[in-house]
This record gives structure tokens, C-alpha cells and sequence, in this order.
């Protein structure tokens, strides 16, 4: 047998036949077989299910007591376990036959439950599986424990025979920055688990070794460092295929019990779209309360989805709500919503290849951009997803491209998905960093590789927003990475009219043609979002004066109450937005002509900046002086 290959004794019959290898496990296997190390660090996913019952653990351990004689894991609360209990006897005959004189020395404790053993062994009518009355038994503290662990690993007779298995690894060794501050207990367990994968004589005693984690940034850095020894494996939340298969095996065997579940107003491909994100377990979740609720509703699958999801990944990712009515919820956006008919929902309902995968909103602020993709998601379908750029740096080395690791590995998960990351010039991940700041060059990294990744393409749409894109690195700009870059700018006065209206329906005010009128044309160089505020302002109004309508009296005090600041900047944040555009295509077209002449147009910026070299003289002036 070859590990990776399962039988019916370890796992369920109808499992056994159906289970796949996971990719991660075969990735272990091709790194052991070519010996390039022995130390094996499985994150992520690792306590779903790959098949109803069967965790990614269980698979691991099932699938190398194959060709194990011994698969023992540890925990620090639960102490030793055997994937067989029959395994016990023949770890503990292993660690006796080392004896005291072992390659790593024992402790005094370590060689006191020898002590005990061996008086086990010899006495008449013991079983050497004899639960906590042996080595393996009871709760050691991890350091008797790994010490332990380390005598059954060196054991001549257990070459080829052993896999062990450090389950909450985290719980172990937890990511403490400055080892000064580790208790020496602590710093013992860092020292032994760092010998463990750096020892190259460990190594030839051909006995894998796995920490687990599911979170991490959690374990030591030291140990998740590229010359620890220790390769890290990700395993990777199910895709939809995935779910697909899993709801269709799952609900199949419930038919079979007699014991089915009901789907209301969903079926199994929409509930396989719907449940992106999550893992199998919680898709089991889901369907156990189904069945005592009645069936599976789309708003029981999105609740319970959004507190999973609010739990588990709230720290990096924050899930954008649709807007119900999608672009009719828009005012004022009527070239942006043309294009994202035409080049982005139509390619994707056809299947075509040419979707744009980055998409860069740039313009000033308050104009629309957030609410846009939340609009976008509900045309397009998508789960749509952010990304929370303010809880992504972290004092601790190694953590924060970590968090961005994970958010992209949870973004993966959710396809078809639409992307947004806001703010993006304010990110460290906006640009390459320096020699001082190298999390900045590594985040930037990151991002490169995740918008270079062409087989998201069709699946993801990354959208960025920026007021400043003269700050974002050109090598992020570069087609095939952004594939678009189009200004949302002020809206002119007839936008500005649909936009009142939009905004009265939708904080459910009505508005007389009038107090529109008198609204859109007195807010030239307003945003979107300072339009919103107005119509707030003339809304209380209204109700102050028991009126069911704001009318153009409101609507007059509204505008001498609120005074926005867009309009001492809106022409440097448009001009900034004119010159960053790569398809004139995307401009207005007296927008269009200003990119005739980019350098006519970097000294307006300047002067809107007030900085020197302002506008270029273009003919000889007279001379003023007499």
C-alpha cells in the first residue's frame, strides 16, 4: 500500500470508496519522497471535513497508518493518542528498547516513567496498553512530552515506522516575539522543535513529523521561518465543486436513512454558490439545523453563513452587503454602469475569456466608488468581499503578510467573488516599500502575485478605490494586473438631479420638483456622498415642519447648512483621476482631452497643489515693465 491510499477498516466503507487524495496531502508526498525535509507545518482548513465525518486530521492520520506502524498524536490537553489503540503496546516496547542511553538524553521524569514501564513489562498480568499507566499515558507537559516523542523517533528498531502528529501546535509553541520574555519551559519546547527539523540525522530515521495549526500567524515565528526545517502546507477551504459533490453525496445518504432534508426555495448548485467560504463541516452544520427547522431556506443558509463567516475571518475580511435594486440604486453613474455591461457582466454570462481582473475607481472622494461594487454585486451575481486594511499590519514579524495571505486564501474560496480593497494609496500594499520597511515590499509582493494569477481570471474581479493613484507603484498599474482604471468624477447637474432623487426614494422622503431643481443646481463640485448629506439635512427639516415631502424651502435651508469641503479639492482629485486613466475610452470627453497633453496637464495638478512650475507658457508674453 501507498500512503495516501485508504481501506475500509480505517475509515467508513461507502467513504472509503468515494474519499479523493486532497492536493495537500499528495503535496506532502512528493516533498518526503524527495527527502527535502522530514518537518511538515499543515495549516488552514485543517478540522473540516474531506468527507462527511472524516476530518483533514483524521485523513492525514488514516492515510499514514497505511504504512505506519505507529501514528501517534499529542496534544497538550488531551495528552497521547493512537489512531489504533493496538499501536500503544508497540510504541512503548520501542522507547524501552532505547533505553536511558538514547541520542537525545532524557529528562528525570522521562527516565522515571521508563522506570515504570519497564516495571510494567515485568510484571506478571500486565498489558503494556495500559492507557494513562504508561509513558504514553495521562497528560505529560510538552516538554516530557517531546522528549519523549524525540526517544520513539530515534529508536533504531522504529526507522520507517513512526508518524507523529502535534495537533493545536499553537497551544505548544504560541508566537511569542522576544524570547527573552519566554518562560524557560517555553524556550525548551522552541529548542527542541527547532531540532527536530533541522536534525538531518531525525530526518534519515524516515518518521514525518506534522505540526498543526489552523491560524498561523499563531506559532512561533521561528518555526514557520524558511530555515526551520519545516515545510508549510496549506490546506485550502473546498471549492465549489467541492460542496457541490459534498451536498449531493451528503443529501443522497440522508434519502437513503430515511431521514431527509427538505430544500425550500434552493437548490444544490445555488446552495453550493451560497455557501462559499465556508468548509464542509459547516455545510453540515447547516443542513443538521435544516432538518430540525423544516428544510434549507436561503435565508437560513445566508444567517448562519454570515456568523461563520463574522467569526472566523471578521479580523481580515468583511463581507459586502448588495444593494437590492443594483444599479438603479445609482444616480449619476451612467458611463460606469455601461461599462460594467459590456465588459464585465456580458463576458461573464457568456463565459468569454477577456474579463477584466483588476479594476482601479479613482476620483475624489465621497463619489460613489464603495457603492458602486455594492451595486455591481448584486447585477453580477458575486459574493463580494473587502478587505479590512486597517487590521492587516501587526507589530509581530511575519503576521501581517500572513493576515494578507489569508485573506486571499479565503477570497479563492469564494468564487465567482468581486474583491475591494479601499483606500489602496493609504495601504501598504500600494507600493514596494524600502530597505526600512520591508512588510511594505512583502505585502506589495503579495498583491503582485495575487493580481498576476491568471486562472482567477473569470472567477475574481478585484476592485480597488483611491483618491490618490499618483501613490500607487506603476508595476500594480500595468495591464494584466489592472486592467482598468476608470474615474468616477463629480457628477455634472443633471446627475446631480437623478442623484437627489435617488437618495430621497431611498431614505424613503418624498421630494417636490422644485426643492430637486433647486438642489442640483446650487451643489456644483459636490459629491455624491455631500448630495446625500444635503438631502438628510432637508429631510429632518421637512419632518420638523410635519411635512410628508421636502420641499424648496427645505431643500434651500439644507444647502446654507451643510458646506462640504469637496469643493476646494475637487479639481487637484479630478485632474489626479483625469491623468491615471489608461483608456480615454473611460472619460468623459472634455475629460478625454486633457490627456492630450499630459505634460499640460501635470502642472495643473501642480498648481491645484500650489507647488512651483505652474502652468507652461505657451506663446512669448509682453513684457509688463515700461
Amino acid at each position: 500500500m501507498t500512503e495516501g491510499s485508504t481501506t475500509s477498516g480505517m475509515l467508513d466503507d461507502q467513504c472509503a470508496l468515494e474519499i479523493p487524495v486532497p492536493a495537500w496531502f499528495n503535496e506532502y508526498k512528493e516533498t518526503y519522497i524527495a527527502g527535502a525535509t522530514h518537518g511538515f507545518i499543515l495549516t488552514g482548513d485543517i478540522y473540516g471535513f474531506v468527507v462527511s465525518g472524516v476530518s483533514q486530521r483524521g485523513y492525514l492520520e488514516n492515510a499514514l497508518a497505511e504504512k505506519r506502524e505507529i501514528v501517534l498524536r499529542y496534544d497538550r490537553a488531551g495528552g497521547f493518542r493512537f489512531t489504533m489503540e493496538s499501536m500503544r503496546a508497540k510504541a512503548v516496547k520501542l522507547v524501552n528498547s532505547q533505553g536511558i542511553g538514547a541520542t537525545a538524553p532524557l529528562s528525570k521524569d522521562s527516565t522515571a516513567m521508563l522506570d515504570e514501564l519497564n516495571s510494567c513489562l515485568n510484571s506478571p498480568g500486565q498489558d503494556a496498553n495500559l492507557g494513562s499507566d504508561g509513558p504514553f499515558g495521562g497528560s505529560p507537559g510538552p516538554v516530557e512530552a517531546l522528549r519523549l516523542l524525540e526517544t520513539l523517533l530515534r529508536a533504531p528498531k522504529a526507522r520507517g515506522k513512526v508518524a507523529v502528529i502535534l495537533d493545536f501546535s499553537e497551544l505548544i509553541c504560541p508566537n511569542v516575539q522576544e524570547k527573552a520574555t519566554m518562560s524557560p519551559t517555553d524556550r525548551d519546547i522552541l529548542g527542541l522543535l527547532l531540532r527536530w527539523g533541522q536534525d538531518t540525522t531525525l530526518g534519515k530515521s524516515n518518521n514525518p513529523i506534522f505540526l498543526l495549526v489552523a491560524k498561523i500567524p499563531e506559532l512561533h515565528a521561528d518555526l514557520r521561518a524558511s530555515g526551520s526545517g519545516y515545510k508549510v502546507i496549506d490546506v485550502p477551504l473546498p471549492t465549489r465543486e467541492d460542496r457541490l459533490m459534498y451536498l449531493r453525496r451528503y443529501l443522497a445518504k440522508r434519502e437513503e436513512r430515511n431521514k431527509p432534508i427538505s430544500l425550500l426555495d434552493v437548490n444544490t448548485e445555488e446552495m453550493a454558490n451560497l455557501t462559499a467560504g465556508l468548509n464542509l463541516r459547516h455545510l453540515e452544520e447547516i443542513l443538521l439545523l435544516a432538518y430540525r427547522l423544516g428544510g434549507v431556506s436561503r435565508q437560513l443558509v445566508k444567517s448562519r453563513k454570515d456568523a461563520i463567516i463574522t467569526s472566523e475571518f471578521s479580523e481580515v475580511a468583511e463581507m459586502i452587503e448588495p444593494l437590492e435594486q443594483g444599479f438603479a440604486a445609482l444616480g449619476g453613474m451612467d458611463h460606469l454602469t455601461s461599462w460594467a455591461r459590456s465588459e464585465l457582466i456580458e463576458p461573464l454570462t457568456r463565459g468569454l475569456d477577456d474579463v477584466p481582473k483588476g479594476v482601479l475607481l479613482v476620483g475624489p472622494p465621497g463619489t460613489g466608488k464603495t457603492y458602486f461594487v455594492r451595486a455591481l454585486a448584486k447585477e453580477v451575481g458575486f459574493n463580494a468581499v473587502m478587505l479590512r486594511t486597517e487590521n492587516i499590519l501587526s507589530k509581530y514579524v511575519g503576521e501581517s503578510e500572513n493576515k494578507l495571505k489569508r485573506f486571499f486564501e479565503f477570497a479563492r474560496a469564494l468564487t465567482p467573488v468581486l474583491v475591494f480593497f479601499d483606500e489602496l494609496d493609504q495601504s501598504d500594499m500600494s507600493s514596494r516599500g524600502s530597505e526600512s520597511n520591508p512588510v511594505a515590499r512583502n505585502l506589495f509582493n503579495q498583491m503582485l502575485q495575487f493580481m498576476s494569477d491568471e486562472t482567477l481570471r473569470g472567477k475574481m474581479v478585484a476592485f480597488f478605490a483611491s483618491n490618490r493613484p499618483d501613490l500607487i507603484d506603476q508595476a500594480l498599474l500595468r495591464f494584466g494586473r489592472m486592467d482598468a482604471v476608470i474615474p468616477v468624477l463629480l457628477p455634472n447637474e443633471e446627475a446631480r438631479a437623478r442623484i437627489v432623487r435617488a437618495q430621497a426614494k431611498g431614505q424613503t422622503i418624498g421630494i417636490t420638483n422644485e426643492a430637486v431643481t433647486i438642489i442640483a443646481t446650487r451643489s456644483n463640485d459636490y459629491s455624491a456622498a455631500d448630495i446625500a448629506a444635503v438631502v438628510a439635512k432637508a429631510k429632518k427639516l421637512a419632518r420638523r415642519a410635519q411635512q410628508t415631502q421636502i420641499v424648496g424651502a427645505d431643500a434651500e435651508q439644507a444647502l446654507n447648512y451643510i458646506r462640504p469641503a469637496t469643493p476646494s479639492i475637487a479639481r487637484y482629485y479630478t485632474l489626479l483621476a483625469i491623468e491615471a486613466c489608461n483608456d480615454t475610452e473611460l472619460l468623459p470627453p472634455q475629460c478625454a482631452l486633457e490627456l492630450a497633453d499630459r505634460q499640460m496637464l501635470r502642472a495643473k495638478i501642480r498648481a491645484e497643489k500650489n507647488e512651483p512650475a505652474q502652468y507652461p507658457d505657451r506663446e512669448d508674453r509682453e513684457d509688463r515693465s515700461w
